[in-house]
């Protein structure tokens, strides 16, 4: 199975791909919400729609978890937990006129209770640069096939482009201490602030509230890109529970500037 998991992501992020660039703007609002409360929009159902078509047509042996959807079982001997949010940075896909990133994360976890260090397999595609990378258990490669590597320059300065998630008032209360002494950007999704990581034009990002549905991707990616990924106070995310029913904290990508920003918030 293990050397498939990589062929099932890949197809994953094909499917998403297709229907993104052959569909018009699907951005109404459908009516309903997800499983974390937020109305949902046409794109975000269609998608997720296809990768459980996916799934249940090869018979994978996976339970699902999706931001719109939530927790559902699919076979009858699961080994794995597919994770994945159809369409992160909806409103950016709504508004943005591909100019604000916006993409499809898939992270595979393997067993049923799985910490976020038992990922085996992940996909992140960001459709306004129609970049992906994908993570093998253990390496992060680009859409070519190139094994990506974070750079290890970056320096603690006040013009160092960090991009943390924004979208909640608190956010802006936490991080702002770090305000004048790194560069504070928001790119109104975590999907952006991935891409910038992983095609570094950011030295890190950081999350106060980060979803379930994307943490996994974030964490794998980058950890097989050589950076690190921990909490605010600088704990190793890799050994928390993954749980559909959690949020997480997070600081990733650069070494020496994480830890500077982990320094920061525990002084606050």
């Amino acid at each position: 199975m293990k050397t498939d998991c990589q062929t099932y992501i890949k197809e994953m992020l094909e499917i998403g791909n297709k229907l993104i660039k052959e569909s018009p703007i699907l951005g109404e609002e459908t009516g309903s919400v997800n499983a974390k409360g937020d109305k949902t929009i046409e794109m975000d159902v269609k998608i997720e729609q296809a990768i459980i078509d996916y799934v249940r047509r090869n018979e994978l042996p996976f339970n699902i978890f999706s931001e719109e959807i939530g927790f559902i079982n699919i076979h009858p001997k699961p080994q794995y937990v597919l994770v994945f949010d159809p369409l992160d940075g909806s409103t950016n896909y709504r508004v943005g006129k591909g100019l604000f990133p916006y993409g499809l994360m898939i992270a595979l976890y393997k067993g049923l209770r799985p910490k976020l260090c038992d990922i085996v397999s992940s996909g992140f595609a960001e459709h306004t640069t129609n970049k992906w990378w994908t993570y093998d258990g253990s390496k992060t490669r680009d859409s070519h096939g190139k094994v990506v590597i974070l750079s290890h320059n970056w320096k603690v300065h006040r013009s160092t482009p960090v991009h943390f998630d924004l979208y909640y008032k608190k956010a802006y209360d936490t991080f702002s201490s770090l305000a004048e002494k790194i560069h504070i950007r928001w790119g109104g999704s975590n999907t952006s602030s991935l891409l910038y990581v992983l095609s570094e034009t950011s030295a890190a990002m950081g999350a106060l509230l980060m979803r379930p549905e994307e943490i996994g991707t974030v964490v794998s990616l980058i950890k097989g890109a050589g950076g690190i990924t921990v909490d605010h106070k600088g704990k190793d995310l890799g050994n928390y529970i993954f749980s559909p029913d959690e949020t997480y904290q997070l600081l990733a990508g650069d070494k020496k500037i994480v830890e500077f920003a982990v320094s920061q918030l525990k002084n606050r």
